[in-house]
């Protein structure tokens, strides 16, 4: 079980109810969930003015860290955005706590970006157990979902417009140049303002980096962010390669825990699809996928409630 710790306790981190924290404990316990992994801020840019700095960034991740510790959480998921120098100072913290420090890859990043070598270059440098990755895969995308696209047509953009912004998906470049040649082109076709401004997202948040450059960075991956969008009839994501992805990490030396990740809430309306069921459908086909790679390591157990 992953949790947001800013969205999941009120008060979080200095000020949560104990009896909500022991609440939290006991319904973890009574539906044989495991923690996996807590979600905290780095929240650098508080203040637009000023940025913090490393004293106040190590204090404000701080009690994130020591109170994952104390949920029995191993693994304390945060984003891009943290220095050198607070990642330093914040491995000790870690190892003293007994947590691991996962920094998030999510799209428009990826393995190989220049980004994310700029941080493998920290980690290596610090050389401590206690940092690591987190894959997201919306970094690794084939195709923009279906219901993205659908969910931009129902708005008014034409067939036109809608090869327009495949095209700048899957043009090189980075995503706001992409999205400016596409929101220049659909400007020709005389498309509707609201829902290019919304098409901005399929440039951002579907990133398409190689699954296999995953293959560089195994001993750094802690956890992994299984983001999907739709599952189809025949169990398989449309718009991520599961077969590919899963067959890369199935051969990490150690044991990787996965979270559960549907954002088709992003364009499907409230109560057009049951997350619960889109869940459920997504960890079957995980399973069968791993089922199929006999004498390979399994990403995905027996139980829906592992994933």
């Amino acid at each position: 079980m992953e949790i947001v710790g800013f969205q999941s306790l009120r008060g979080f981190p200095d000020e949560v109810d104990p009896d909500e924290l022991r609440a939290l404990g006991e319904a973890m316990d009574r539906n044989g969930l495991t923690p996996t992994a807590l979600g905290a801020n780095a929240d650098v840019a508080r203040s637009r003015d000023v940025w913090m700095g490393t004293d106040d960034s190590v204090a404000y991740m701080r009690p994130q860290m020591e109170l994952a510790a104390r949920l029995g959480f191993p693994l304390v998921r945060t984003q891009m955005g943290l220095t050198p120098e607070v990642l330093e100072r914040l491995a000790p913290i870690a190892a003293k706590e007994g947590v691991r420090l996962g920094m998030e890859i999510h799209a428009p990043e990826g393995p190989s970006t220049p980004a994310v070598l700029a941080v493998r270059e920290i980690f290596d440098s610090i050389n401590s157990e206690y940092l690591g990755f987190i894959p997201d895969f919306s970094a690794n995308m084939r195709a923009i979902p279906g219901g993205m696209l659908e969910r931009l047509r129902s708005r008014g953009i034409s067939e036109a417009g809608l090869d327009a912004l495949v095209r700048a998906w899957e043009a090189p470049g980075a995503p706001h140049q992409r999205y400016e040649r596409f929101a220049a082109e659909a400007d020709d076709l005389g498309e509707p303002d609201l829902p290019v401004s919304q098409a901005r997202l399929a440039l951002t948040m579907f990133g398409r980096e190689d699954p296999q450059d995953w293959r560089e960075v195994p001993a750094q991956v802690v956890h992994i962010h299984g983001k999907f969008h739709e599952i189809d009839d025949r169990l398989e994501s449309p718009s991520i390669d599961y077969r590919e992805i899963l067959g890369v990490f199935a051969e990490a030396e150690e044991e990787i825990t996965m979270s559960s990740e549907w954002e088709g809430h992003a364009f499907f309306d409230l109560g057009e699809r049951d997350a619960f069921e889109m869940v459920a459908g997504y960890q079957r086909m995980c399973r069968r996928l791993m089922d199929g790679d006999k004498g390979t390591p399994s990403v995905c157990d027996d139980k829906e409630d592992q994933l």
